[in-house]
């Protein structure tokens, strides 16, 4: 049967208010150790799909330095210490779209690298989405809104580079509608 590892030691090796480092001598249960195995402390991420009443999803357009490219993906954002998701959820979508909802749903949540990362990302559904403000971005925020159908988003044919963890959210969506087909997006 398979054991966790026992941590031996455990200690921070990085931290900013980003991202920390720790960095765990673990041994395993046949007696091998590893002496420097890192884990990445994040806080939990959420992302969301907004979808308006006639069926399109808020989609958003940004630079992602880690790719090194200009990226179509869904408005997500990180969770603050002791924060609620689903508020997290609303702040995020708030801010980055300007778009508010009348319904939100959890439809889903997992880890975003369980070998290396301890954070989860949670995944929201908002209905009937509207554009209700502007959009209240960070410093370091460049973002362009914009909406598709949900067919065309589903498809993700025109969605490059990808992102595995919107990816995910099309799979609880789908789950989400395969049990609640009143749901289903039905665009025009």
């Amino acid at each position: 049967m398979i054991k966790p590892w026992k941590i031996l030691s455990s200690k921070q090796t990085y931290k900013d208010p980003w991202l920390s480092v720790r960095t765990d001598h673990v041994q395993l249960d046949d007696g091998r150790e590893i002496e420097d195995y890192h884990i990445l402390e994040y806080s939990d991420w959420v992302t969301v799909i907004g979808l308006t009443s006639s069926g399109n999803v808020v989609l958003i357009r940004e630079y992602r330095h880690g790719a090194n490219a200009v990226t179509i993906g869904l408005p997500s954002g990180r969770a603050e210490a002791d924060e609620h998701t689903e508020d997290v959820a609303k702040r995020e979508f708030l801010e980055e779209t300007g778009y508010t909802a009348q319904e939100w749903v959890k439809i889903g949540q997992g880890y975003a690298n369980w070998g290396t990362q301890n954070n989860k990302v949670h995944y929201y559904i908002a209905f009937n989405v509207e554009k209700s403000d502007q959009q209240h971005l960070d410093e370091n925020e460049e973002i362009e809104t914009f909406e598709w159908s949900w067919q065309k988003y589903f498809e993700h044919e025109d969605v490059h580079p990808e992102n595995c963890l919107h990816l995910a959210a099309l799979y609880y969506a789908e789950r989400y509608f395969a049990k609640h087909p009143d749901k289903r997006p039905q665009s025009a």
